[in-house]
Formats: structure tokens, sequence, C-alpha cells
């Protein structure tokens, strides 16, 4: 890109997973088994060649500065490129003050280091694929201040609660933000991404400040909504918005389709943090159908339908089905798990039938020994 660009994740009010989320962030929890949620955000702004980037976190920053480290997976060039994790110590134990405002104005010296001309901003819960190249480019064209990617979905009685949906007018603006409560199935929705020129960013956030130091982001957008042009940028293709238990093993196990993993990823590449570890070992006995087995892991029992994390021991005649099994796992022979959510470290040992159900299914914690 001839013009810089901050990309900028934001990880302020990020919806729970339950006891999954209790020592970390969603952004910093794992993915298909190799990933982890905010890599997708974090490649879709390597792959647009977008080489300044910022993450701004609210809370559980250990998990995620080991994840993303140095950043240098997703920068392209790391002598004029810049990555940092951006946090807000004053305010973290203010919850009513946490915000990501608040967290942009704690770290006023990386911004003004960076000196962009546009800003992106978006989500790690949110998961879609698109190239901010030509999103750029779509939104300089127009002439716009600020434009919101959104996208025209169904099942919003079950799903995106609590989040924003939008009307838009003929002339493509947005006119309206409306939390979404379930009443109605299908409609416009936000996917809580923004492009807007680098003035346009610092005037929000000094009209944000002098309105309310409780503000964040989206409570100013919605304020001003009705005066300033909020152009719409519509998204096709795979959009999921992660914000369950459930919603994370559903929407992880619709990716076992191929034309559904195509419609995410593409032809786009997906950076990470890279092990030392050696391919998946595979027994005699093993039976694996469709599922994703991440590297070091091995196997001799049964996998179906599952999504099995980097390092898990899996024993002789054990059946996984339709389950999340996270990394350094150990699953002892003869055991049967479905519908399960497995965290690190965990040794199924004694109690070998764990089977929960696709809307409700069963969590083992961290480091436990069952």
């Amino acid at each position: 890109m001839s013009n810089r660009v901050l990309g900028l994740v934001n990880c302020f009010n990020l919806p729970e997973l339950g006891p999954i989320t209790k020592r970390r962030s969603i952004a910093s929890t794992t993915f298909l088994g190799r990933y982890s949620f905010i890599d997708i955000p974090l490649s879709c702004f390597a792959n647009s060649k977008i080489n300044l980037i910022g993450i701004l976190c609210q809370k559980h920053i250990r998990s995620l500065s080991e994840h993303v480290t140095n950043g240098v997976q997703w920068l392209s060039n790391t002598k004029r490129g810049s990555f940092q994790v951006l946090y807000d110590e004053i305010h973290s134990k203010e919850l009513s003050y946490s915000t990501d405002i608040n967290c942009i104005c704690e770290n006023k010296k990386f911004f003004k280091k960076a000196d962009p001309d546009y800003v992106i901003i978006t989500s790690p819960y949110i998961i879609f694929n698109v190239d901010y190249k030509e999103l750029l480019k779509r939104h300089i064209e127009s002439q716009s201040r600020i434009t919101l990617l959104y996208t025209h979905t169904r099942g919003l009685k079950n799903s995106f609660i609590n989040q924003y949906k939008v009307e838009i007018s003929p002339r493509g603006k947005i006119s309206k933000f409306e939390l979404n409560k379930g009443n109605n199935d299908e409609g416009d929705v936000s996917l809580n991404t923004y492009i807007m020129d680098y003035e346009m960013f610092e005037n929000i956030i000094e009209y944000s400040h002098g309105a309310s130091s409780m503000f964040n982001l989206q409570d100013t957008l919605n304020y001003l909504s009705p005066s300033v042009l909020v152009r719409a940028e519509k998204v096709t293709g795979y959009v999921r918005c992660f914000d369950s238990l459930s919603h994370y093993l559903e929407y992880s196990k619709e990716l076992f389709d191929y034309d559904t993993y195509m419609s995410l990823f593409k032809d786009s590449k997906v950076f990470t943090n890279s092990y030392d570890t050696p391919p998946a070992y595979y027994y005699p006995t093993a039976q694996i159908k469709n599922s994703f087995i991440a590297n070091g892991c091995k196997i001799e029992g049964k996998v179906i339908n599952s999504i099995i994390g980097r390092n898990v021991r899996i024993g002789k005649n054990a059946v996984i089905k339709d389950s999340i099994i996270f990394s350094y796992a150990n699953i002892a022979e003869d055991s049967c798990i479905e519908n399960t959510i497995i965290d690190k470290d965990v040794n199924v040992l004694h109690i070998k039938e764990l089977k929960g159900t696709s809307d409700n299914p069963i969590y083992i914690e961290r480091g436990d020994t069952i």
C-alpha cells in the first residue's frame, strides 16, 4: 500500500466463551487446533501488506502477549513496520473507565510514531476474510470519512446476539445502530470493523473524551451516526460471530466442510506462531474421519468430526467425536468423548466417558486430571 495504514485489533468488550475465557481472552483462544482467533484479523492485515499493527488489550494480557510475542509473523517489513500490544494499565481495574478510547489515549506515543494516513479497526471474535487493499481503495474513491463493514445474514434470533444491527439508507449510509435482541431472524449486522482517515480517527477520540470519559468507540459512533456520514460496505462469504461455548463448537465443526472452509480461507495465508514439533504420528490402530489434527499428536484411537490441538496423545480404542481437544492433553485408552471441549494439559485417566450435547457441550478445565 502506498498509504501508511494502521491496523488495530480491538480486544475490548469481547464476549466470553464460558469457562474457556477464564484465563484467556477469545483473541488468544485456540481456533481449529493450530491457530488462535486473533490470527485471522492479523493475517488479513499481513496479506494486505499492512505493516503498522496495534492490539488494544483490555485484560488477559499475559496469554495474548505469549501468543503474539513480537509480532514478526505478521509483518512483511520488520524494519519499517511496527507491532505492539497496547495496554491501559491505569484503568485496567476500573471497569467503567476501561475503554478502548482510554486505551488509545494512554498509548498516544505509539500512534504519534506510527503517523498513519488511515486506520482500520477490527475485532477478533467475528471471523471473516477480506482484502483490505481493495476495501481501502473503494473507501478512498468514495471520499468517505468512515466506512463500516457489515454483512446480511439469517439466523439472528440465535446469533450475533447483543451485536449491532444497522439500518442502511438508499445512499448507502448507516442511519441507525440497534442492538440485536433476537427479535428478527434476518438483517444487516455490523462486523465491528471500521476504515477511516487518521484525522477523523483523532477527531472521534477527542470528541469521545469531551462527551464522556466512559464512552467507548462504539458508543461514540452510535452518538455521531445521525450527523456523520458512515458509509456501509457489504462483506460476503464466511462470517461467524463466536460468542458462546456452543457456537464455538458448532461453528468450528462447520469448517470440516471443504466449501465452507474455502469460503473463509480462500487462497489466503494464515500466519501464526510456529512450533518446533514433528508431524502427527498415526499408529496402525488409528482411524481419522473429517477432523483437523495439529502437529505433534500421537493417535492410536478413533477421531471423528473433531479438532485436535498440538501434542495430544489419544490412546488405543479411545473414541473422540464432535469434540475439541486443546494442546498437550492426554486421553487414556478406551475413553469415549463426545461433544466435549477439553482444555490444555488435561489428563483423562479415570472417568473415561464424557458425553455432552451440541447445545450444551461438556468443558474440562485446563490442567485437570479426571
